[in-house]
């Protein structure tokens, strides 16, 4: 065994040990992720190690984890869970058939193992993020009802020619939303949202990504209407055919391309794809070509630049004017969302490191008074915080805009 080999089995077994003791405790989600992940060391172990008696050993260890990580996620999930495993293919009532409206009929017990793996390691939550809670941006949030919003809560609209977009891609510069308004689509349909990564399309321990991918889409079928966001995904569908382009990553884009494109859905339930990019013009045409509506996310304008001020600097005393908030907001032009919530939380604590540094912190029994922030500490952070955006980069998202995209 290779030192390498040893360090996995190493690994999985402090996995293990840790997803048995959560399990004990009562903390049955951490539980179910230490099992998941134990399971996927091994099955990485197991696709090196030749010892047959090693490799039996560790498939029974596979299969006991998976077995209860399952058992913990039907628990978690209720009575109304709809992925279940059966030994069986006969004798099943039509609760206990796992089917998808879209005609993809049962799995296989090695497709219900993988997606089991992407459940309980790409998270399905239910954002809590509205319209209301993202300053401006009225164009985009229009175009994302069009597109997200309107086709899964009233699909009825969407007959014959008039269908939905199957992708949509988000682009703009980093910190301007792009994130929160896919949560805020997702919250406005009711739709189940499912928010991955590149990180988590290309796990190491869970091997073979195609298959991976492949196990989300189908997941996706299974609870349509759904909302599949992957953000950043110029770094799983860059140009194809470059130098440094391996098989295995020509592969995986083909195999996103295929999902994207729908060609194993027969459309019978909503399933859109909503793509996140800084950097549009990195990713492959083919790629480009399946996100049919292209919606630009610009910086903020000076009337959302104020409303985001207020937004995180809610809850703490300030002695500005409504008309301190607009000089902030023309002061700030050029400036992200995120920008401006580092700028607030930068000022926000002002106030505490003066107490702190005057030594009136010392006495927890002491009551302190905190004075209200005022215009001036915005001004002066100002000066210590530039937006992290260019001028330069500005106009390329402004020319692949108007070539490619909507503004």
């Amino acid at each position: 065994m290779s030192s390498s080999d040893s360090r996995l089995l190493v690994y999985a077994k402090q996995e293990a040990n840790a997803a048995v003791a959560l399990d004990a405790q009562g903390h049955y989600q951490e539980a179910m992720n230490k099992y998941f992940r134990a399971a996927e060391i091994l099955i990485e172990f197991t696709k090196y190690n030749k010892n047959p008696i090693m490799r039996k050993r560790c498939e029974a260890s596979i299969k006991e984890y998976l077995e209860r990580a399952k058992q913990i996620k039907s628990k978690l999930s209720g009575p109304s869970a709809r992925i279940t495993k059966h030994s069986s293919r006969e004798g099943k009532t039509e609760d206990d058939k796992l089917t998808a409206d879209d005609g993809d009929g049962e799995y296989s017990e090695e497709e219900m193992e993988m997606i089991n793996m992407i459940t309980g390691t790409i998270v399905t939550d239910s954002p809590d993020v509205r319209w209301m809670d993202i300053a401006g941006l009225e164009n985009v949030k229009q175009n994302l009802r069009e597109a997200v919003v309107l086709p899964i809560a009233r699909p009825e609209l969407f007959t014959g020619a008039r269908k939905p977009w199957s992708g949509i891609l988000l682009f703009g510069p980093p910190g301007c939303g792009k994130t929160l308004l896919a949560k805020a689509a997702a919250t406005e349909c009711q739709a189940t949202f499912f928010s991955v990564s590149s990180a988590d399309l290309l796990s190491k321990w869970l091997g073979e990504s195609e298959k991976l991918i492949s196990a989300l889409f189908k997941v996706a079928r299974i609870k349509a209407p759904s909302l599949i966001f992957i953000d950043e995904i110029d770094s799983v569908a860059t140009k194809r055919g470059s130098g440094s382009e391996s098989s295995g990553e020509r592969r995986v884009k083909t195999q996103l391309l295929t999902e994207i494109q729908g060609l194993k859905s027969s459309g019978k339930k909503v399933l859109l794809t909503l793509g996140a990019t800084n950097r549009p013009w990195d990713l492959d045409n083919a790629m480009l070509s399946r996100f049919q509506k292209k919606v630009f996310v610009p910086l903020p304008d000076m009337p959302a630049r104020a409303a985001i001020f207020k937004i995180h600097t809610a809850g703490v005393n300030m002695s500005l004017t409504d008309d301190d908030l607009i000089e902030l907001a023309v002061r700030t032009e050029g400036y992200s969302g995120r920008d401006i919530a580092s700028l607030c939380q930068e000022v926000i604590m002002i106030p505490v490191r003066e107490l702190d540094m005057g030594g009136l912190l010392e006495n927890s029994d002491e009551e302190v008074h905190v004075r209200d922030l005022a215009l001036d500490d915005f001004i002066e952070t100002m000066k210590k915080m530039k937006p992290a955006i260019s001028s330069k980069d500005l106009e390329e998202y402004d020319r692949w805009a108007e070539e490619f995209g909507e503004s």
